[in-house]
C-alpha cells in the first residue's frame, strides 16, 4: 500500500539530533507514511545512527555532499507518496502534525499546500516563543502569494505540500544557500494558494548557530538578498503584479530580511553588530516604525531570548 504523505530529510553531519527527529516522525498518529532520509556526505556519526533503525518505513539514501537543497530534491525525486513534507535534521514534529495537515489537503483539494505554526525552541528544547503571541502572526487564508512574497511566514517543516507540484516547479533551487526555501514557497503560490492552519502547532523548530539563517546573513551594510533578488526576477511572479505593487513588496521584504538578521546578531550575543543593525536599519527602512506588529513581534523576540541567555546562546 501506498503512503500518504513522504517526509523528507537532507542529513549533513546531524548526529546531535537526528534520532530525535526521526523519532518524532515514526512516533506520528498517520500510520500511512514513509521517511526518506538522505545522508548529503555526512562524516560524523550520522551513517552509523541512521543504520540502528529498523522501522520498514524509513528509507535512508545516500549521496556526496551537494548541499540541502539537491538532497531534498533528491528525496522529493523518491517520494512515492501524494503529499510531502520537508523536516530539517534537527526539528521536532508534533505528534499528530502529519494527520491534521494530510486531513487538511484532503480536505481542500483546490490548495497547493498546507501551512501550520511553529514554535522555536533552543539546542537544549526549551522554548523560545512565547505561545501567547501566535495569533499576531501573518497568517494570510487567501492571495498567498502576493503575502509570501513580501515576507516569509511559512518555517520549512511546518508545511504540507502536494508531490505533484512541488515536482512541476523543479523543487529547490541547489543555486541558493539562504532563502532557499522561501523561493521555493513562491513558486509554489503561483500555482495557488496555501491552506492556513492557525489553530495548529505543527513543528519545534531548533534555533541553531550553525544553521544557515545565523551564517549567512552577512553584514547590516551588504545582507544577503540573494534568494529575494531571485523571487523578484521570476517572469512568472512579476506577471502578477504590477512594476509599482512589485517595488513595495520587495521593500517590505527586504524590511522583513534585515530585521531578522539584527535579531539574529542579539541572540549570538554580538552587541556591536546589533547596533550597526539599529543604525543602518533606522536610516535605511524608517519605514519600519509604521509596521506595529513587527516591531512589537520583534521586541517580544529580543526580550524571550534574553531571558534565556544559557540556552539560546549555549553554542556561541
Amino acid at each position: 500500500m501506498f503512503p500518504k504523505v513522504t517526509v523528507v530529510i537532507a542529513a549533513y553531519n546531524a548526529e546531535t539530533f537526528i534520532r530525535e527527529t526521526i523519532d518524532s516522525v515514526l512516533a506520528q498518529s498517520l500510520p500511512s507514511l514513509e521517511l526518506i532520509v538522505v545522508d548529503d556526505g555526512s562524516t560524523d556519526r550520522t551513517q552509523k545512527i541512521l543504520s540502528s533503525f529498523t522501522d520498514d518505513r524509513l528509507t535512508v539514501l545516500r549521496q556526496e555532499n551537494r548541499g540541502v537543497s539537491a538532497a531534498r530534491n533528491v528525496g522529493l525525486g523518491a517520494a512515492r507518496a501524494p503529499y510531502i513534507f520537508f523536516l530539517d535534521a534537527d526539528d521536532i514534529l508534533q505528534q499528530d502534525a502529519l494527520c491534521r495537515m494530510v486531513g487538511t489537503l484532503d480536505q481542500r483539494p483546490q490548495c497547493i499546500a498546507c501551512f501550520g505554526h511553529h514554535i522555536k525552541i533552543a539546542e537544549d528544547n526549551t522554548e523560545l516563543s512565547a505561545r501567547a503571541d501566535l495569533p499576531l502572526k501573518l497568517f494570510p487564508t487567501d492571495d498567498t502569494l502576493g503575502h509570501l512574497i513580501a515576507k516569509n511566514f511559512i518555517a520549512c517543516g511546518a508545511i504540507c505540500i502536494r508531490t505533484d507540484a512541488a515536482r512541476s516547479v523543479g523543487g529547490f533551487n541547489p543555486a541558493l544557500k539562504f532563502g532557499e526555501d522561501w523561493e521555493f514557497w513562491c513558486r509554489l503560490a503561483v500555482l495557488g494558494d496555501f491552506a492556513a492552519m492557525p489553530n495548529d502547532i505543527i513543528l519545534r523548530y531548533r534555533q541553531r548557530f550553525s544553521s544557515a539563517n545565523f551564517r549567512l546573513q552577512n553584514s547590516p551594510e551588504r545582507p544577503n538578498f540573494q534568494a529575494i533578488d531571485v523571487v523578484y526576477s521570476n517572469p512568472e511572479i512579476r506577471q502578477r503584479f504590477s512594476s509599482i505593487e512589485l517595488k513595495r513588496r520587495r521593500r517590505l521584504a527586504e524590511i522583513d530580511a534585515f530585521w531578522v538578521g539584527a535579531r539574529n546578531a542579539y541572540v549570538q550575543g554580538q552587541g556591536f553588530e546589533f547596533l550597526r543593525y539599529l543604525i543602518i536599519g533606522g536610516l535605511r527602512y524608517p519605514d519600519s516604525i509604521f509596521r506595529p506588529r513587527l516591531v512589537y513581534l520583534f521586541i517580544r523576540g529580543l526580550h524571550q531570548y534574553a531571558e534565556n541567555p544559557v540556552t539560546s546562546r549555549s553554542s556561541s
